[in-house]
């Protein structure tokens, strides 16, 4: 476990990763196998259509095991993705040999669900485009061009471009590993943050956040997904035969649209929900203050005018008991001299006499 996360320990961003980064050498390097893995899963899954072509002809009838074999292929290689990717995580120290039974866990869920949803939706995206040019229909162009697009300029391009400059530096530093959308490195490693990343020290949120980032890019993921099932219903309706492996297509992408859509929703709820709960705080704590400061005020105009009223006020009211301890002081005329005074003077004029 990373050793900066004691209670009340404040660490830079970069400080943090680095640490955390320091087994697999460092947070360059971290960030560098994750991009090879991303980049070698595109190439994994434009290779595997093309040894397997027999298997993507229009009017495929291959016997049952040539397909329990190619869906054995498939799903070795889903699941070869999803334990290289945990590797890294295990390479972080956030996962122990053995324990790959906490994925069971309902905080590995949906990035495990997603991840699967995703990788294989790629797949049969990729294996369509083999598909309807083997058929003679035009509409390989259309969801090749929507690969190239989505996939090839959006996602490989410019989220590789971004994450290795942080964002252009709108992202905390080192944290632009979250842009190549590896769910559960990215829930590990936010399962132990020892502070708020998106956390902003001014009066207004930050305008990109790691949250904002990771919804953009699943956003870019949905528009491809639209893109895809939109051409492969459109070859369906102009098919004469229906194709069993375009149709699972189909179904694989829209209920990885939708689970995306459905995660966006959910944070952005979520951090709707937290920035709610935080005003509230904040109005909270400044009527407080405000009604400390009222009644701060008004107890010390309450002190000054006992303070005034009791200085005004003669020594001998101030305690009646004071009367008992203490004899009054003698009170002279309003005007010329005492008579005991007058009497001394009397008696040294008759001695001059």
């Amino acid at each position: 476990m990373c050793a900066w996360t004691g209670p009340g320990r404040e660490v830079s961003s970069k400080a943090f990763m680095d640490e955390l980064c320091s087994d697999v050498g460092g947070y360059r390097a971290f960030l560098r196998r994750l991009a090879l893995q991303y980049f070698g899963w595109w190439v994994a899954i434009a290779g595997v259509p093309a040894v397997f072509l027999d298997h993507h002809r229009c009017e495929s009838s291959m016997p049952y095991l040539a397909w329990c074999l190619y869906g054995g292929t498939v799903l070795a290689m889903l699941v070869m993705a999803v334990l290289m990717e945990l590797t890294i995580v295990q390479r972080l120290g956030l996962l122990k040999a053995g324990e790959l039974h906490v994925l069971q866990e309902r905080r590995w869920r949906r990035p495990l669900a997603s991840t699967v949803l995703w990788k294989l939706d790629s797949y049969t995206d990729m294996a369509f485009v083999f598909i309807a040019r083997d058929c003679g229909s035009s509409l390989w162009w259309a969801s090749l061009a929507s690969i190239i697009f989505c996939t090839v300029f959006c996602q490989m391009l410019f989220n590789t471009c971004f994450a290795c400059s942080d964002c252009d530096g709108e992202l905390p530093e080192s944290f632009g590993f979250v842009l190549l959308d590896f769910k559960l490195v990215n829930t590990a490693v936010r399962s132990v943050l020892p502070f708020d990343p998106d956390a902003s020290d001014l009066p207004v949120a930050k305008p990109v956040t790691l949250k904002s980032s990771a919804n953009l890019v699943g956003l870019e993921k949905v528009v491809g997904d639209v893109a895809q099932v939109c051409i492969q219903s459109l070859f369906l309706m102009s098919a004469s035969a229906p194709h069993g492996f375009v149709i699972f297509s189909v179904i694989v992408g829209a209920l990885n649209g939708c689970l995306s859509i459905a995660l966006i929703a959910q944070d952005a709820l979520q951090e709707e929900s937290a920035v709610q709960a935080r005003c509230a705080r904040s109005w909270e704590v400044d009527r407080e203050l405000e009604q400390g400061t009222v009644l701060a005020a008004l107890a010390g105009e309450v002190k000054l005018v006992e303070e005034g009223t009791s200085s005004e006020m003669p020594p001998v009211l101030r305690d009646p008991g004071d009367r008992k301890r203490a004899p009054l002081a003698p009170v002279s005329p309003p005007g010329g001299p005492s008579p005991e005074r007058l009497g001394r003077s009397m008696n040294d004029d008759m001695a001059m006499l």
